[in-house]
Order: C-alpha cells, then structure tokens, then sequence
C-alpha cells in the first residue's frame, strides 16, 4: 500500500518531468511578476514591490529542475546569480528606511542578470517578435 501510495504522488508532482512547455510558463510568470516591481519601484510603493517580487523570485526558482535535467552547468550559474540578486533586491526594500537609488541599482543588476541568460538560451523571431527557446537540447 505505501509503494502505490508514493507512486501516485510521484505522478502527481509537476516537476518530475519539467519541459520546455513548463519552463517557459514559469519565465513568462515570472517576467510578468518582474515587470510589476519595476514598475512599483518606479513609484517608491516598495511593499508592494517586495510582494511581486516573491513571487518573481518563487517562478523562477523553479526553474533550476529544467537546467539540472539537461545538465547545463552555465545555466544554473546564470540561474543563481539572477537568485542571488533577487536576494539582494529584497534586502534594499526590506531596509528600515529604503534607499532608493540603492533600490533602483539594484533591481538594474537583477535585470542585468536576467538579461545574461536570456543572450545565451532566448532568441526573438525578427517577424513575430515571439521569444523562442535556443541552446537548450
């Protein structure tokens, strides 16, 4: 009974097989969530900045089950430093009293790092301007 009781959770996890189709929903989730703590920072309203950027942080955390199943040790580089300075974001608006070109400085170096993975493992379509997955196989 615990054998089948383990194997129907195992079915029921979505990350034991996390593909493309997955990952780029969590990117997608998390670009969104991303782009409302730059535009929340844009307004000082930190809080709520501190909120997206949770769940920002939460998407693409995630993600390290894709890079780890295709064995792309410079992803999980790019992964963590992106992490790392999401980190650092939260820590600039959880300050007692924020600085904000501290904060501003630092959501550029989140974005910066998120840039540096996606020159690597995202390519635009010149003529419908969708973003499309390269490297990854």
């Amino acid at each position: 009974m615990v054998a089948s009781g383990t194997g129907a959770i195992a079915q029921k996890n979505p990350y034991r097989n996390y593909t493309e189709e997955k990952f780029v929903q969590n990117m997608q989730t998390a670009g969104r969530n991303y782009a409302a703590v730059t535009d929340l920072v844009a307004r000082s309203d930190y809080e709520s900045a501190k909120a997206q950027l949770t769940r920002a942080r939460e998407q693409l955390a995630i993600t390290v089950t894709f890079w780890r199943d295709r064995k792309k040790d410079d992803a999980l580089k790019l992964l963590k430093d992106a992490l790392d300075s999401t980190d650092d974001l939260d820590a600039a608006l959880s300050a007692e009293t924020a600085e904000p070109s501290v904060v501003r400085a630092t959501s550029q170096r989140l974005a910066a790092a998120c840039e540096a993975c996606h020159a690597v493992y995202r390519d635009q379509d010149p003529g419908t301007k969708a973003f499309r997955m390269k490297n990854v196989r």
